[in-house]
């Protein structure tokens, strides 16, 4: 379903230990109350740090969410701060306008967890969530193992009324690597892991809403813990989980990508 021609990628080939190449990641921080929105909007658990994302030497990246129980993340929307995380945005360096779009990820088990890769429409401070958009390439939660989310989030609809669908796997998808991706090109979007196509979206599919994927989007990649989709957290959680990220890469779709550099 794809030419294949590799427009732009992420390896995380830097030394183990470095921070996230910075020419391409910036990072949100907190909890989500200096944008306006505590708890990032759907009640999370996590403040996001300079120091929960890193390269590994292998390769990879980790997102790591950690159990704090000495607050020195110091307080969150709702007291003393329980965990920190990690959330990379490309908004100011890096925006995306079609093509074949893949993350290969390793998530983490565990219910209360809940990492993403997803994007957000270029014109968001502009227009507003959700009037520019969000396609969610890649959502997990721990307390379904079995199941990779993709879905739209538009005017109209949005949150528990956002147009997606789900991929059912034979086995828990934490128990291996997997690529995730879509394939994006005018008036469609594709939703895979790995080869297998799981949903397709159109205009018609949110119809007689606005469809508003034929522009620019930027990327954001995070680990959340607990929230509205995350769930309670189970009590034997681990007290360090990790999303561990391969590779991003940006191919062309039948004729259709682009890739901007700001």
């Amino acid at each position: 379903m794809t030419d294949k021609t590799l427009l732009w990628s992420e390896e995380f080939n830097l030394p183990e230990g470095s921070a996230p190449n910075e020419k391409i990641w910036e990072r949100d921080l907190g909890d989500g109350t200096d944008y306006g929105i505590p708890g990032w909007g759907n009640n999370e658990l996590q403040v996001y740090t300079n120091a929960n994302a890193f390269t590994n030497g292998s390769n990879q990246l980790e997102l790591e969410a950690r159990s704090v129980t000495d607050g020195s993340e110091g307080d969150a929307y709702y007291g003393p701060a329980s965990w920190s995380s990690a959330r990379l945005v490309t908004k100011h360096t890096l925006q995306v306008q079609y093509g074949h779009i893949v993350i290969r990820a390793k998530v983490p088990a565990g219910v209360g967890l809940w990492p993403a890769f997803w994007m957000l429409g270029a014109r968001m401070d502009e227009q507003g969530w959700p009037l520019a958009g969000e396609i969610d390439i890649m959502e997990y939660v721990g307390k379904a193992p079995n199941e990779a989310l993709g879905t739209l989030h538009g005017p109209g609809y949005f949150g528990d009324h956002g147009c997606g669908g789900k991929l059912n796997s034979t086995e828990p998808l934490a128990d291996d690597w997997h690529e995730f991706g879509i394939y994006w090109k005018p008036g469609q979007i594709s939703w895979h892991v790995d080869d297998i196509v799981y949903f397709t979206a159109t205009p018609e599919s949110v119809a007689p809403n606005a469809w508003v994927y034929d522009q620019k989007f930027y990327f954001l990649l995070n680990m959340a813990v607990g929230g509205n989709l995350g769930g309670p957290l189970a009590e034997d959680l681990p007290e360090s989980n990790k999303l561990l990220v391969d590779y991003i890469r940006v191919f062309s779709h039948e004729g259709h990508g682009e890739v901007f550099h700001l």
